[in-house]
């Protein structure tokens, strides 16, 4: 039975709409609008606070009881739209810094708490699937993210494990980098569309791990792409973690309709 994929959005939400249109854009279809996979978009960004600030400890509340929460209104709608306990469904969450253990596992045993029976991917992992389906040469990985994600070691756990090294920016441009995503003026996260100040940090971020040797780049932050929409750099590619959740979301929900790459 084709299964249901579920958005756990609204961190940030214009990550969630950008990963529901890599969906659609990386479905087959007949042409028809019924042939579209059925997607349950939840963007409840008041009841998820901010991830980096969390694993900081500057906000109080947990992320991964508000997800969870979000994911327990999806599965009431589940239940209701067909009647039924037993609709399969499939499930992601549009931000890197989520997949830090400490929010992602708990995440994790909230919904196995309760039994909600929504299949839950990694996109982290599913990234690391996409970078070895698709260049499998490469080994040396560069990395721009929060300093959320960095300093919690979400992408090295994974990477190093499948046998690659991962370059970041030098660590003195972290705080840089990590303005560029949130800087309430012109960051990605608080102004669309994009500015041009925002971009060309990017750009210089990007040109920085080219001449470290990055053989790919992971643009880790799900903002990050609509800074930077291109697929390559300098014949660098770019590698998107929302095209790698919206593509393992179809996979598991039907693979028949998955696009070739």
């Amino acid at each position: 039975m084709e299964k249901v994929i579920v958005i756990g959005g609204g961190v940030g939400p214009m990550a969630g709409v950008e990963l529901h249109r890599r969906i659609i854009e990386h479905t087959l279809t007949d042409g028809t609008d019924q042939s579209h996979l059925e997607v349950f978009h939840f963007s409840r960004s008041s009841d998820i606070v901010d991830r980096t600030e969390y694993l900081f400890g500057k906000v109080k509340g947990d992320p991964a009881q508000g997800m969870f929460r979000t994911f327990e209104m999806a599965y009431r709608a589940l239940e209701e739209s067909q009647n039924t306990l037993h609709r399969p469904a499939v499930g992601g969450v549009p931000c890197n810094t989520f997949h830090a253990a400490k929010i992602f596992n708990r995440f994790i045993e909230l919904l196995k708490s309760v039994e909600i029976e929504i299949d839950i991917l990694n996109m982290i992992e599913e990234t690391a699937k996409l970078i070895d389906s698709t260049i499998p040469n490469a080994r040396k990985i560069g990395l721009m993210s929060t300093t959320g994600t960095r300093r919690t070691g979400v992408y090295n756990e994974i990477l190093v494990q499948k046998g690659f090294s991962l370059l970041e920016v030098p660590e003195e441009l972290q705080d840089e980098l990590h303005d560029t995503i949130y800087n309430r003026q012109w960051g990605i996260k608080a102004v669309s569309p994009v500015t041009i100040k925002a971009r060309n940090n990017f750009r210089k971020f990007t040109e920085l791990l080219a001449d470290r040797g990055a053989e790919a780049i992971i643009l880790g932050c799900t903002e990050i792409p609509i800074a930077l929409p291109e697929s390559s750099f300098r014949g660098i590619p770019l590698i998107d973690p929302m095209t790698a959740l919206a593509r393992g979301l179809i996979r598991e929900a039907n693979p028949d309709k998955l696009k070739a790459f």
